[in-house]
């Protein structure tokens, strides 16, 4: 049975309907109303389930824009042009025929078949019909065939108005094309509700939206959806959208997001001149929670610093490896810029159009593997580092190359450790078969009393960091202070130089660093510990061997992890066998 609702623009058409004999297949509902009073009744029968509504002319346009149910059109056909031309035969005065392009044209076929002297006047615009009758009543003309509209302002003017209206033939042919629109309609929305509970069955959270950030669609939780519509006002966000839309092109954003760390994939989708966008919910975590795999997005250039034969090299690498899709294990010292160095062959091969993932597997679990594999289903391309890879359990390492085997080759794997590889493999912290599997391309940074022709380049970069971030007003470095800093060893690398810089930047009060603000500082960090000026931090006199040095770093760790042998075996990326007989070969 089809519920259709009959808005009649003028009471003749209602009571034309009441003498036929109504379709058995229809629930015919009937009443007159004419424009903005249509489009109310409109509004109420579709919240009421009509399945359509069926009008004529101007109001039936009207509703059709207001509302998301068929509307259906009953058209003027010759047999209604054919009994308003027989009412004004015989008229003495000129009679002018207005309408729009459709009606005229098969008005104005009949007028020169009979040959009546009828004006045909076409309009556009529906407030083009003032003016118009305005016109034609300077003119002399006394009637006036259109209509309901235009019967209705020709008879404000003072002009005689004949309306075109509806008969039988007409509505009966309504009632067909409402019954296809109809049958077509249930296909339609059959189908849609199939599409809608497949995404509500997708594991995925997903979430459709408009140019204007309104929800179409979506299977979200009620507290992601909830996430979802604050974020939608997120400036970031926004500026991702867009350029998704702009470009036709997928984004990856990662921001944090009151309590928690979202990762999200925009997706844009096209309907002919709407533009709409899928945001894939791909994870969040609160903050209180560890996470193991992240997404870095909106990544911007990061120069290798220096002039030394080394920093040339590590840039000749970079240039080599973004154009490759080889996987690469890079090795160096903490803080020798392993991470800067992958995530810069990252950002030179994909900039910021492929997402970036980084595995910490120190603190990952063997589900984080399960994410990453979907990960690897919703990227084309991209970047995943393993951060720490020496520090990956066995079992984990049997469950990663399992997963390798589904790797899609456009993905670049990159593998940091403190170590190389032949020494992790001596000492069985990484498994044979994940090299074999992974097969990379092998990478080892020098740590950073090796090219101290770089530190005074590192120093300016960082000061010059400082001056932008923080406002901090030093320049420059005298060169005696220079000198004391290049004399130095440098355990941490660049993390521990970054930090001392840091607050020599503080400490000076001029442009310049002096001398006595690097003893200054140094003195500091010595003097934390009474009993040992050495043992904090750490700056470590010059004149030790190596094997001393590496003493001093054990000793520290193991301090600061209050005798903890097993804490500080994972921080020193050693295992507690050979941490135990460094300890007892002092």
């Amino acid at each position: 049975m089809i519920k259709a609702l009959l808005i009649a623009p003028y009471n003749g058409l209602a009571q034309a309907i009441k003498q036929l004999d109504i379709p058995e297949d229809f629930e015919l509902e009937t009443k007159v109303a004419n424009l903005e009073e249509a489009i109310y009744l409109a509004k109420e029968a579709e919240n009421q389930g009509y399945d359509l509504i069926i009008s004529r002319g101007g109001t039936a346009s009207l509703v059709e824009v207001n509302i998301s149910i068929p509307v259906v059109h009953i058209d003027i056909t010759g047999y209604d042009m054919l009994r308003v031309f027989t009412l004004i035969q015989g008229a003495q005065n000129t009679v002018a025929f207005i309408g729009f392009e459709n009606i005229c044209r098969g008005a104005r076929t009949l007028n020169d078949i009979l040959d009546y002297d009828v004006k045909m006047f076409t309009i556009h615009q529906r407030d083009e019909v003032r003016l118009l009758l305005n016109n034609l009543k300077k003119e002399n003309y006394e009637i006036v065939i259109g209509d309901v509209v235009t019967v209705e302002e020709a008879q404000k003017v003072g002009l005689r108005g004949f309306l075109i209206t509806s008969g039988k033939e007409a509505i009966f042919d309504a009632f067909d094309e409402a019954r296809r629109t109809y049958n077509m309609f249930q296909k339609v929305s059959y189908k849609t509700n199939q599409y809608l509970q497949i995404l509500k069955s997708i594991p995925a959270d997903i979430v459709i939206i408009n140019q204007q950030h309104n929800i179409l669609l979506t299977n979200l939780s009620s507290e992601k959806e909830r996430i979802i519509n604050k974020m939608l006002r997120d400036k970031k966000l926004d500026e991702n959208i867009r350029e998704a839309l702009l470009l036709n092109k997928k984004r990856w954003v990662s921001m944090n997001w009151e309590d928690g760390y979202l990762e999200l994939q925009l997706f844009p989708i096209a309907d002919g001149n709407t533009k709409m966008v899928g945001i894939h919910f791909c994870s969040y975590k609160r903050q209180d929670e560890p996470v193991a795999l992240r997404m870095i997005t909106n990544m911007t250039h990061r120069p290798i610093i220096g002039n030394s034969a080394y920093s040339k090299n590590i840039k000749r690498k970079i240039d080599a490896f973004s154009n490759t899709n080889d996987n690469l294990f890079i090795s160096g010292e903490y803080g020798t810029g392993k991470m800067a160095i992958a995530q810069s062959i990252h950002f030179q091969k994909f900039e910021n159009n492929y997402p970036l993932f980084v595995l910490n597997c120190e603190i990952m679990h063997s589900n984080d593997l399960s994410i990453l594999k979907d990960r690897w289903n919703t990227i084309q391309k991209g970047t995943i580092i393993f951060e720490h890879i020496d520090s990956l359990s066995a079992t984990n390492q049997k469950l990663l190359i399992e997963l390798f085997h589904q790797s899609p080759e456009s993905i670049q794997l990159i593998f940091l450790s403190k170590s190389k590889a032949p020494s992790l493999l001596e000492e069985k912290h990484i498994l044979l078969s994940l090299i074999e599997k992974i097969d990379p391309v092998f990478f080892h940074t020098q740590p950073l009393r090796n090219r101290k022709e770089d530190i005074e380049a590192f120093i300016s970069y960082y000061l010059s960091q400082f001056h932008t971030e923080f406002g901090n007003e030093s320049l420059g470095i005298r060169p005696d202070a220079l000198k004391i800093l290049t004399h130095l060893e440098w355990p941490g690398n660049l993390v521990e130089l970054k930090k001392t810089m840091r607050e020599l930047s503080i400490h000076a009060v001029g442009y310049y660093i002096e001398t006595e603000d690097v003893n200054d500082v140094l003195n500091e960090e010595t003097m934390k510990k009474e009993d040992s000026p050495y043992d904090k931090g750490f700056y470590i006199p010059p004149g030790l061997t190596l094997e001393e040095m590496e003493q001093k770093m054990i000793q520290k760790v193991l301090e600061e992890e209050q005798d903890n042998q097993t804490r500080t075996a994972k921080r020193l990326g050693m295992n507690r066998t050979t941490l135990w007989r460094k300890l007892n070969d002092k």
